[in-house]
């Protein structure tokens, strides 16, 4: 019994010693990658001081079409490798995608609809051919029409810009651009249909020839 008190009296002993060196050595705390990340990722100041809400809801609009760009953090704001340079470009890649997205569902639809084959009308070439045309003459028109942008501290403590922009373009633009390539299509595969002598071919053809033309800018663009 001696022993068998002995022991537990020492083991209380042990635990109360434990428990004083946790009181008198604090514990350091460990910051996760997490908190490292989300501590790096708070911006030393902002421009403008409040936060648009464009940022975080594109306006919407009937006469245009908009988008906000984006892109990573840099040296500086300005200049041809500055954010805003990067900003302007994710901005027109956005539109340059949206209309080729469009263009790429409503050519798909439209071949399901009237069973028109992929060699007569392929969905995903057409919505490649309307993007390089959007891309050539009509990205430059889309337009800034306000910045936001978080400064940072990198690594080495200099400062880095994030910046946000909010560009728009006339939605007539864009419809003439889209409506000129679509005539320019339906023109094309009129005169295919013209010379095909199988009939199956040819109402494939003529009904190729009837999505584009038209108002096919109103059709993509949903007005």
């Amino acid at each position: 019994m001696k022993v068998k008190q002995f022991l537990i009296l020492g083991a209380l002993a042990l635990l109360a010693a434990a428990v004083t060196g946790c009181a008198s050595h604090p514990t350091v705390q460990t910051i996760t990658p997490r908190q490292a990340a989300i501590d790096a990722a708070t911006p030393i100041r902002t421009m403008p001081a409040e936060r648009p809400a464009w940022v975080d809801f594109v306006p919407h609009s009937t006469t245009t079409l908009s988008f906000v760009g984006s892109a990573g953090r840099f040296a500086t704001e300005t200049g041809n490798q500055g954010s805003r340079f990067f900003a302007h470009e994710n901005g027109r890649v956005q539109m340059i995608d949206f209309i080729g997205t469009a263009m790429v569902n409503q050519a798909r639809t439209h071949a399901a609809t009237y069973g028109i084959s992929s060699d007569v009308l392929a969905p995903q070439i057409a919505g490649q051919q309307l993007n390089e045309r959007i891309a050539q003459n009509v990205a430059q028109a889309l337009a800034p029409r306000a910045y936001f942008t978080q400064v940072f501290l990198d690594t080495t403590h200099r400062e880095a810009f994030e910046t946000f922009v909010w560009m728009e373009v006339e939605k007539a633009i864009v419809r003439r651009a889209i409506d000129l390539y679509g005539n320019e299509q339906a023109a094309n595969f009129a005169r295919q249909a013209a010379a095909e002598q199988d009939m199956a071919r040819r109402q494939q053809l003529e009904r190729a020839a009837q999505f584009f033309g038209g108002n096919l800018g109103s059709r993509l663009l949903g007005d």
